[in-house]
C-alpha cells in the first residue's frame, strides 16, 4: 500500500523476514505479539502498527533473545530482519530497516542486499555475465542501501569479497522497472542462501 494511505491512519507498515536457520520466530511489539511463528526464509506481508516508539523483542517479552527499540513514523514501511548472532546459538539479532518504499520510475529497478550470515564473510553480489558487481564488500548485519539499476534479467551470484568462486546463486531473476527488490543472505558461511523479496508500491490516487 502507498505510504500516504497509512500516514492518514497514523500507522506504520511493518513486516518480518526470518533469517535464523534454527526455526520459526515470534516477534513482540511492546507487550503485544506482532508476528507469530514465522518460518525460516519466510517474509510476512506488511501489517499496520501504530506510529509510536516500540521495543521489538524476539522470543519472549521477559527474556528476549534479541531486542531493538525503534521509532516508527506514520506512513513508513519497515522490515524487521531476525538474524543469528556470533555469540552463540542462544542469541539473536534484530535489525529494523526503514524501507523508504516509494513508487519507482518505470525505467529503473531498486535493489538492496542484507548480509545475515554471522561471521566475517564479506559478500559481493553479481549478475552473471556482468563484470561489475551490484554490491561489493557487505559485512554481517550490514545493509548496502538502495541501488537503482536498469531493468535486467539473469542469474544472481553471491561471491566472497575479492574472489570469483560462487557461494550461492539464484537463477532467472528479473529486475523489472518500477519495482524494488530486497535480497537477504541467510544460512552459514559455508552454505549461504538467498531470500528474495519483491515490492511494487502503488501511487496514491486519492
Amino acid at each position: 500500500p502507498a505510504s500516504e494511505v497509512a500516514e492518514k491512519r497514523d500507522v506504520a507498515l511493518v513486516r518480518l523476514v526470518n533469517a535464523v536457520p534454527a526455526g520459526p520466530v515470534t516477534i513482540f511489539a511492546g507487550d503485544s505479539t506482532a508476528f507469530s511463528e514465522v518460518g525460516y526464509r519466510k517474509a510476512t506481508a506488511f501489517r499496520e502498527i501504530p506510529d509510536d516508539r516500540f521495543n521489538f523483542k524476539l522470543g519472549s517479552t521477559d527474556t528476549p533473545l534479541a531486542e531493538n527499540r525503534e521509532n516508527l513514523s506514520g506512513g513508513g514501511h519497515y522490515t524487521i530482519i531476525a538474524m543469528p548472532d556470533e555469540g552463540g546459538a542462544d542469541k539473536r539479532n534484530l535489525r529494523v530497516l526503514d524501507d523508504d518504499l516509494k513508487p519507482v520510475s518505470p525505467e529503473k529497478a531498486r535493489v538492496r542486499v542484507v548480509n545475515a550470515v554471522p561471521g566475517d564473510l564479506e559478500i559481493s553480489v553479481y549478475v552473471r555475465g556482468r563484470q561489475d558487481p551490484l554490491f561489493d564488500g557487505i559485512n554481517f548485519k550490514s545493509e548496502a542501501g538502495w541501488n537503482e539499476i536498469d531493468p535486467i534479467a539473469g542469474t544472481l551470484e553471491l561471491r566472497p569479497e575479492g574472489k570469483k568462486n560462487v557461494l550461492a546463486s539464484l537463477p532467472e531473476v528479473k529486475f523489472e522497472g518500477g519495482k524494488s527488490y530486497t535480497f537477504v543472505v541467510a544460512g552459514t558461511a559455508s552454505k549461504p542462501e538467498i531470500i528474495k523479496i519483491e515490492d511494487d508500491v502503488v501511487k496514491d490516487l486519492s
